[in-house]
């Protein structure tokens, strides 16, 4: 039987090829300058490249000067690029995005991002936007670890569709239902016919919101959990409501303090037994290996010199690598002398391109993902990498308290 293509792919690269999409996603470019370029694998080089180059030709007849300048140079860097790798195209196909990402009218910053599809690459494309053309690679992405997840009392109920490591909240509501105490001057037999009224009306309309929500992702969804306080989260499932399609979907009941969004939260937290496939489940048992690890073996190690230097010497086990981190490598070369050298900045920063040799202007010849260098570093020393989020409260701690770079060693 074959399997599904996520499945089938290192977690990590799919949460490095998730941020770089939500990275290129961010960018706006002045007019058409944002170039986006698909190569399937096995694609005829001479066609791709005489198209490059008709296209470069093509936009010098661009009117506005600095749009002409940009465009260019990013079809040059683009052409330049593919040299370098000798079209060495891998099997699943590569997109390429280049072109000014500046801010600021007037002003130049052309930058160039590649990607490796998650899935074999079928479209072949060439486009020039005011932005980047992501939808070939947005269309790979489609998460397939769905959980819905209700927080149910008397009083309030809370409803979120969890999709990988984020939640959603798709319903909040408040019921009618009175206290115990009557008002006077109701018989007691009244009141309590008007409670029970008021108590399956508002079972009926939360079902109807979860009817709602949870059935368009029937066939995706792996489950659903009841949560809350008490003897109602067993109530409102026995007032059989639900969809008979989500029936089957019910992974378990779980008793919580809250219904409101900290009961989501901590019917996550408590059901992890029955999200034990689910990845923020996953990444908060990463990060808490981590930190037993840092407290009682000692077999961690954190700071960017001190992992790397670790992961060198062949003795991190598992990198993390908290997706925050947003650095680039860019590996320069001088066209006069021939002098090379790499250089690790901040994203939001322009790598300095004066050559130290002879003070000419170097060329990028490559722009690397930080977090991808590291992961393939890591690769080739047989170490597991897993890229956490910020999405959960462990991943923010990662981040903030460890700088988001951190290993769990094989050994001191």
């Amino acid at each position: 039987m074959k399997k599904d293509f996520i499945v089938e792919i290192d977690e990590s690269e799919l949460n490095l090829f998730n941020k770089k999409l939500r990275t290129l996603s961010s960018f706006k470019g002045n007019g058409t300058e944002l170039i986006s370029l698909y190569i399937p694998y096995g694609a005829d080089r001479s066609a791709i490249m005489t198209q490059l180059t008709n296209e470069k030709s093509q936009s010098s007849n661009i009117k506005d000067p600095n749009t002409r300048k940009n465009v260019q140079s990013a079809l040059k860097r683009i052409i330049n690029l593919l040299k370098q790798i000798d079209f060495k195209i891998p099997q699943n196909g590569l997109a390429i995005f280049c072109g000014n990402i500046s801010k600021q009218p007037g002003k130049s910053d052309i930058r160039l991002f590649t990607v490796v599809p998650i899935k074999k690459l079928e479209t072949k494309m060439y486009w020039c936007d005011s932005e980047f053309n992501l939808e070939p690679l947005k269309q790979m992405i489609i998460t397939t670890e769905i959980y819905g997840i209700i927080a149910i009392d008397k009083n309030e109920a809370t409803v979120a569709i969890l999709k990988g490591k984020t939640y959603d909240i798709v319903g909040r509501f408040k019921s009618n239902v009175a206290g115990k105490q009557r008002a006077g001057g109701q018989s007691a037999k009244r009141f309590e016919r008007l409670r029970e009224e008021a108590e399956h009306n508002f079972y009926k309309k939360v079902s109807e919101a979860v009817n709602q929500a949870f059935v368009p992702y029937e066939s995706k969804l792996n489950g659903i959990i009841i949560a809350g306080p008490g003897f109602t989260k067993e109530t409102f499932l026995e007032k059989d409501f639900l969809d008979y399609r989500l029936k089957n979907k019910i992974l378990g009941l779980v008793s919580t303090s809250y219904t409101d969004e900290y009961g989501i939260k901590e019917a996550i937290e408590k059901s992890k037994d029955l999200l034990k496939n689910a990845s923020i489940i996953r990444e908060k048992e990463l990060v808490n290996e981590f930190l037993a690890s840092v407290i009682k073996t000692g077999l961690a190690v954190y700071g960017e010199k001190e992992t790397i230097d670790a992961l060198n010497a062949g003795k991190v086990a598992t990198l993390l690598l908290s997706e925050k981190i947003n650095k680039t490598v860019y590996k320069l070369k001088c066209p006069n002398c021939g002098f090379e050298k790499t250089l690790v900045i901040d994203e939001s920063e322009a790598p300095n391109l004066k050559c130290d040799n002879c003070g000419s202007e170097m060329e990028i010849v490559e722009e690397v993902d930080y977090i991808e260098l590291l992961m393939g570093k890591a690769k080739k020393m047989g170490t597991k990498t897993a890229i956490i989020s910020t999405e959960t409260d462990e991943g923010e701690q990662f981040w903030k308290t460890f700088g988001g770079i951190a290993g769990v060693l094989r050994y001191r």
